[in-house]
């Protein structure tokens, strides 16, 4: 965001018609790219450059390789969701229940609900403790799953059908919340 048609900075870009910059495609098809936007005034350019340069160190960019690049934040934000879905009206009491367990089934997964029922001094027996410990091996053998490259197509696809039906959900119920929503 600080290119400029008299200074366009496009030289880490990949070079080529396949290049994913369009301005090197149009170098490279002989065209005349298009206009740059306007930049970042230069005061934010320079608060923004530090920040820039340690998120592509090359360190964080390794870690990325291997296409697992979900952040964790979109990982806990769907099991939020999962417990208490967007389509469905919920309070503010159910959504902080959803993200407190949420929290607990991220960080420990369904073991944290054997200590909530022990907590609130509910019978834990065997069955209940088999059947944690056998849906942890199952998420785990699941993201293991999804971590290949065959699965890909297919969770592309499921998810193109659960975002349908969320966008029937909403035109059917319209938007029951989103930002500046009671402005």
């Amino acid at each position: 965001m600080i290119s400029t048609d008299d200074n366009p900075q496009h030289d880490n870009y990949p070079e080529g018609e396949d290049s994913w910059c369009k301005w090197q495609q149009a170098k490279a098809l002989g065209t005349e790219p298009e206009p740059h936007p306007a930049p970042l005034h230069p005061d934010v350019q320079k608060k923004i450059l530090p920040i820039y340069e340690d998120l592509s160190r090359d360190d964080l960019l390794t870690r990325c390789l291997g296409g697992h690049t979900q952040n964790a934040n979109e990982s806990f934000n769907s099991t939020v969701w999962r417990l208490a879905p967007k389509h469905l009206h919920a309070g503010l009491k159910i959504v902080e229940v959803a993200a407190f367990l949420a929290t607990a089934l991220f960080n420990e997964g369904n073991s944290a609900l054997l200590m909530l029922m022990n907590e609130l001094n509910f019978v834990v027996g065997s069955q209940s403790f088999n059947y944690a410990e056998s849906m942890d091996r199952k998420r785990v053998t699941r993201q293991n799953r999804r971590s290949s490259f065959e699965t890909k197509k297919g969770r592309i696809a499921r998810q193109a059908e659960l975002q349908a039906k969320n966008d029937a959900y909403e035109q059917e119920e319209g938007l029951l919340y989103g930002a500046g929503i009671a402005d």
